[in-house]
């Protein structure tokens, strides 16, 4: 069984016993990942130094390597978030991530203003919709906040929820399920506005 059929079935020790000290610069995002989802923060960031030393333009290993920051509680986490944006000023993903950590740190005003970069860049992400109402809920903008769940609701094509506690269900993306996807098209899936999103957050929540 190869790295990337283990990846998939979600056997991720195995994978970091395969790869563990391997000098080898393409195993070192799959290795990155298989610590991440075994909450191995510091190692998983020893992994994306080495990335950004070898590409230092790269906003995915500068994104991925403040999450890991984040859960050790680096205050200077969000520092990578930043450099994630400067790099990709277009990449809706980037904004919706620093958002949440904007929030968390309690900039919640600085998170609304990144929500709404990321609707104008993908106005059809009903995950950062959700977000940004989550957001707006919390500085007490009731209306705006409403107005955020309608669209997100709408475009879900679920019934509309009027007021929302700070929790968030990964949402299935349409034909997910079809087949299995190939590892690079989940390092794929994590850099994309939408699904990138659900898995940065399930990440974050520890799901």
């Amino acid at each position: 069984m190869n790295i990337e059929e283990l990846y998939e079935q979600g056997n991720y020790l195995a994978v970091i016993n395969h790869l563990k000290g391997s000098t080898e610069v393409s195993h070192l995002s799959i290795l990155a990942f298989s610590y991440q989802k075994t909450k191995r923060w510091e190692n998983a960031m020893e992994c994306w130094n080495r990335l950004i030393a070898k590409d230092p333009n790269n906003a995915e290993y500068y994104n991925e390597r403040g999450v890991c920051k984040f859960n050790m509680r680096f205050k200077h986490a969000i520092q990578d978030f930043n450099r994630a944006v400067e790099l990709e000023p277009n990449n809706p993903y980037f904004y919706s991530c620093r958002a949440y950590i904007k929030d968390k740190t309690g900039d919640t005003e600085g998170s609304v203003e990144d929500y709404t970069k990321s609707l104008s860049l993908d106005p059809t992400d009903a995950i950062t919709m959700n977000n940004l109402g989550l957001a707006e809920q919390k500085l007490g903008h009731t209306a705006n906040a409403r107005a955020q769940f309608k669209s997100s609701d709408e475009l879900l094509g679920i019934e509309t929820i009027d007021s929302r506690e700070d929790q968030y269900e990964p949402l299935p993306t349409v034909g997910e399920n079809k087949q299995p996807s190939t590892i690079w098209k989940e390092f794929k899936k994590m850099v994309s506005s939408k699904s990138g999103f659900k898995q940065f957050w399930t990440e974050f929540r520890g799901k």
